[in-house]
């Protein structure tokens, strides 16, 4: 197959000035978001680095965060990619009114997220009492913060997900239907594998959305102190050049994430092919 075949050129490539100038605003773009990182890689020296790495303070924030992030992510993928499947399979009432609200976190103020969070479920509320009885109380515990967490970054789960499950061709669970399978075979069998991809690349975007959150979790928890709220704290405490070097340790840990997320994108084109 020719790379013409596969990567169709569009005609907008063949006016020379046209290019210049949508190149000229592509790179201003790309130099404003690598100025920072480069800014902030160069500005911490490597005893300041590994300084952070070794602090134990740092190493439980990190830990946390991660931990947190993970759980969150999680809790997010199994509840979301049941609703995933039922946005991308069927139509109904009010279907345009749950999309709008499943991406309303993602767009509200993270302090407003945390308030909300912490009024639905503090431990005086209606939700929160019950959930008291069992033993799980949100404010500045371990569950405030997979709590915050996952308010703000499960979109990202069942967003993927629906994404996954639409590129699934519905046509193979008709056959898989007339084959003798019935729904839940044929979700697990067919729709989830075949989607698994979409669905796996959700849980890596909720991690890294989920470990990145500072406002709400600052507002359920801020106690025990996660990485990116441990940031603020040293910015405010110990000056610039610390929070740097914190800040550096968990570029690293989103750029792990990151890695992980090409990887899972690269597989899946390799597959295609």
């Amino acid at each position: 197959m020719k790379v013409e075949e596969r990567y169709p050129v569009s005609p907008l490539w063949r006016g020379r000035k046209l290019l210049l100038m949508l190149s000229g605003a592509a790179s201003l773009l790309i130099a404003f978001l690598l100025i920072p990182l480069i800014t902030l890689i160069r500005a911490v020296p490597p005893n300041e680095f590994v300084g952070a790495i070794t602090d134990p303070e740092a190493v439980r924030a990190v830990i946390l965060s991660l931990a947190s992030g993970a759980l969150a992510a999680t809790i997010a993928t199994v509840l979301g990619v049941p609703l995933g499947y039922i946005l991308s399979r069927s139509e109904f009432r009010g279907k345009r009114l749950v999309e709008g609200l499943l991406d309303l976190p993602l767009v509200m103020p993270h302090s407003v997220a945390g308030i909300a969070v912490l009024l639905a479920y503090n431990s005086r509320s209606p939700v929160g009492s019950v959930l008291m009885d069992l033993g799980i109380r949100l404010e500045d515990s371990f569950w405030g913060i997979v709590a915050a967490m996952t308010f703000v970054s499960a979109p990202f789960a069942v967003n993927f997900a629906r994404e996954g499950f639409s590129s699934v061709d519905i046509g193979l669970e008709y056959v898989a239907r007339s084959l003798g399978a019935g729904p839940v075979k044929m979700f697990f069998t067919i729709s989830l594998p075949l989607a698994i991809r979409g669905v796996i690349t959700g849980w890596l975007m909720t991690l890294a959305r989920a470990i990145s959150e500072m406002g709400a979790v600052m507002i359920v928890a801020y106690h025990p102190t996660v990485g990116s709220v441990l940031v603020y704290e040293w910015f405010t405490t110990r000056g610039l050049r610390a929070a740097a070097a914190l800040s550096l340790v968990l570029l690293l840990a989103s750029l792990g994430v990151l890695a992980g997320l090409r990887a899972v994108r690269w597989s899946g084109g390799a597959l295609r092919e």
